[in-house]
């Protein structure tokens, strides 16, 4: 039901985040942190997810309104997302503001704005090419908000009503600190394809000459990427790691995971901003990435990690092997990524802006 003029204007902003996905992921997880984290006499945020999943358990747990549009199932999952918009429709009329997450929510927004909504698009992806649906989205949303300086900059060429950056954020406090262990473990979390180079640390893993080591790909695997996968574990055989190299898929605690990693490296071929490494340095873990635009602005290369050069699996073993070998530096690194997180990605400080934003455009929808 549409609030009256007579309400209160310092009533919550109701908004109603939308996504396309509720696996274990970059933008979920942005979404989640965000929502969870929302203090519900400012905002008060509901969700619409295409299936269920992790994140929408999650929700749904806490406590926040979440509708979803069923399982996911295989091949129609895609029917999902269309359906979303009907669900939508119904929607509108209870929220303030609309939020949409991803590149993959464009006709999500269209439909919005076309029903009267007051939307933010928030974009986490960084597209090869902006195409006709999303340029539109981009140029009919109210505002436009980048999870990062290197999204923002993707975009900086396609028109948009009004743009803001909101990077990427956690409660550093919700991560326990790392616990050394015997048993020595190297973790990438990130959706198995190719173009996230699981491929490069797997061959990385294989060179190096401590054999005491575990290497874990924790991530969700698409239809796509079956045979990407495939042949990893293939690869895994051929080179004799059997029983040391793990794909125990998405995790559903990414904490836990942390807590008991001795590395994460994270070796995307491309990235807007790299969460899992901002999770992993919350918990003192210390990273490795290529080095790329998106995870410069993460990693401080020799200070809270390592950047390699893009495709260096020479350079990406030696990295991994230095670390390995020294409990002090990696005690080094994690104290400062710890650190970093908390001075620059928490979530503290980015709910307010957050707050702000929703509040700016609900006043100007009223003024309208």
């Amino acid at each position: 039901m549409s609030r009256t003029d007579s309400e209160d204007d310092q009533q919550p902003v109701r908004v109603l985040h939308v996504l396309h996905d509720s696996r274990r992921s970059g933008v979920p997880a942005v979404a989640a942190n965000l929502i969870l984290a929302l203090d519900r006499s400012t905002v008060t945020a509901s969700a619409l997810f295409a299936y269920e999943g992790i994140y929408s358990e999650e929700l749904r747990a806490r406590g926040v309104q979440v509708w979803s549009m069923g399982k996911r199932v295989p091949f129609l999952w895609r029917l999902n997302r269309f359906l979303m918009n009907f669900k939508l429709a119904t929607l509108l009329g209870s929220f303030d503001v609309v939020h949409a997450h991803s590149v993959k929510c464009a006709l999500h927004v269209i439909v919005a704005k076309a029903l009267g909504a007051t939307v933010i698009y928030h974009l986490h992806e960084l597209p090869r090419t902006v195409g006709p649906l999303l340029r539109r989205a981009i140029a009919t949303a109210d505002c436009v908000v980048f999870c990062s300086n290197t999204c923002a900059a993707h975009y900086s060429a396609v028109p948009a009503r009004s743009r803001r950056v909101l990077v990427n954020a956690v409660d550093p406090a919700s991560f326990p600190p790392v616990v050394e262990t015997p048993r020595r473990r190297i973790v990438m979390v990130a959706s198995i394809n190719k173009g996230k180079g699981q491929n490069l640390l797997l061959e990385a893993f294989s060179k190096l000459t401590q054999k005491d080591v575990e290497l874990y790909f924790y991530g969700t695997t698409g239809l796509s990427a079956h045979g990407y996968v495939a042949g990893l574990k293939r690869e895994v055989q051929t080179r004799g790691l059997a029983g040391r190299v793990f794909f125990p898929g998405p995790t559903a605690d990414i904490r836990s995971v942390l807590k008991e990693s001795t590395l994460l490296v994270h070796t995307s071929w491309k990235e807007s901003f790299g969460m899992a490494l901002v999770e992993a340095m919350a918990s003192g873990v210390p990273v490795i990435a290529q080095d790329l635009e998106g995870m410069r602005e993460v990693v401080v290369d020799g200070v809270t990690g390592y950047l390699v050069p893009p495709g260096d699996v020479e350079g990406l073993s030696g990295r991994i092997s230095k670390l390995l070998d020294d409990p002090s530096l990696r005690s080094r690194f994690g104290a400062a990524g710890r650190a970093l997180v908390q001075e620059k990605y928490n979530m503290e400080s980015r709910v307010p802006e957050y707050v702000e934003l929703c509040r700016d455009l609900y006043a100007g929808r009223e003024m309208r």
